[in-house]
C-alpha cells in the first residue's frame, strides 16, 4: 500500500505541491495524470526519497519513507536513468545489485527476460536504442522484487511491443499484491493498464477515480484542467 499525506514542495517561489494526499492499495495500479510541470516526477522522486518535501509523509508497504532514504521495498523509473555508457545492459544491473542487499545475482537475468531485454544483456549501454533503453530501466525498476512500483512515464520511447510486455508485467505484479502509481501522457495507454487514476492539478489531487470501468478518463481529465494547468 502506498499513502501519501499531505505532502507540500515548493521551489522558490513556486509551490509545486500543496497538500497531496493519495492512498493506493495493494494490488492496484493507480495512473497519475496531470499537464507538464504540475508536480508528477517531483512526487515520484518525494516517495522513492529521492526529493525532500518540505512536509508530509509517505508510507510504502507499512514503511514510513525519510529524505534521502533508498527503500528497498520501492522500485521505480523517474526520468533519465544513470547507466554507465561503456558497460553492458548486464554490468550496469550487476553495478546496481551490489547496491542492494539481499538481492541475489541470478536476480540479473530474471529481470532482464521479464524485460525482454536478454538477448542484448551483453551490449554495451551506449549502443542500445532508446526502446531497449526503457526496457533495461524497467529492469532495473524489477531488481528489488519491489512491493510498490513507481513508474514515470515507462511507455515512453518504446513501441507498442515493449508496451504491451511493459502493461502484463504491471499487470502481474499488481496480481501478486505489488502497488503501482504510473503516469504518461496518452491516456489509452494508462487505462488500459490502471484500475484507479488520480489527477494532480494545481498542486494537489483534484480528482480521483476509483473504477475506470465505465469512465472516459480523457473527457473527465480534460473537464478537470486548462491549458494553463489551472482548475477550470
Amino acid at each position: 500500500m502506498l499513502i501519501l499525506k499531505d505532502i507540500n514542495k515548493t521551489y522558490g517561489q513556486k509551490h509545486v505541491l500543496k497538500g497531496v494526499d493519495l492512498t493506493v492499495g495493494d494490488g492496484r495500479v493507480c495512473g497519475l495524470l496531470g499537464l507538464n510541470g504540475e508536480g508528477k516526477s517531483t512526487l515520484m522522486k518525494i516517495i522513492c526519497g529521492l526529493a525532500f518535501p518540505d512536509s508530509g509523509t509517505v508510507e510504502a508497504d507499512g514503511r514510513v519513507i525519510s529524505p534521502g532514504d533508498a527503500p528497498l521495498n520501492i522500485g521505480a523509473m523517474i526520468e533519465t536513468p544513470a547507466f554507465y555508457g561503456g558497460l553492458s545492459g548486464y554490468d550496469n544491473l550487476e553495478l546496481m545489485r551490489k547496491m542492494c542487499p539481499d538481492v541475489p545475482k541470478e536476480r540479473i537475468g530474471e529481470v532482464l527476460r521479464v524485460a525482454g531485454i536478454a538477448s542484448n544483456a551483453g551490449v554495451k549501454y551506449k549502443s542500445y536504442s532508446q526502446g531497449m533503453k526503457q526496457r533495461l530501466y524497467f529492469a532495473f525498476a524489477l531488481l528489488k522484487k519491489p512491493r510498490v512500483l513507481i513508474l514515470d512515464e515507462p511507455f515512453s520511447n518504446v513501441d507498442p511491443v515493449s508496451v504491451k510486455l511493459f502493461e502484463d508485467v504491471i499487470k502481474a505484479m499488481a496480481g501478486d499484491g505489488c502497488t503501482v502509481l504510473i503516469s504518461g501522457h496518452i491516456i489509452a495507454e494508462l487505462k488500459n493498464v490502471c484500475d484507479c487514476a488520480a489527477i494532480l492539478d494545481g498542486g494537489v489531487i483534484k480528482a480521483y477515480y476509483d473504477d475506470l470501468g465505465a469512465i472516459d478518463l480523457e473527457k473527465e481529465f480534460l473537464s478537470t484542467v486548462s491549458s494553463s494547468g489551472d482548475v477550470r
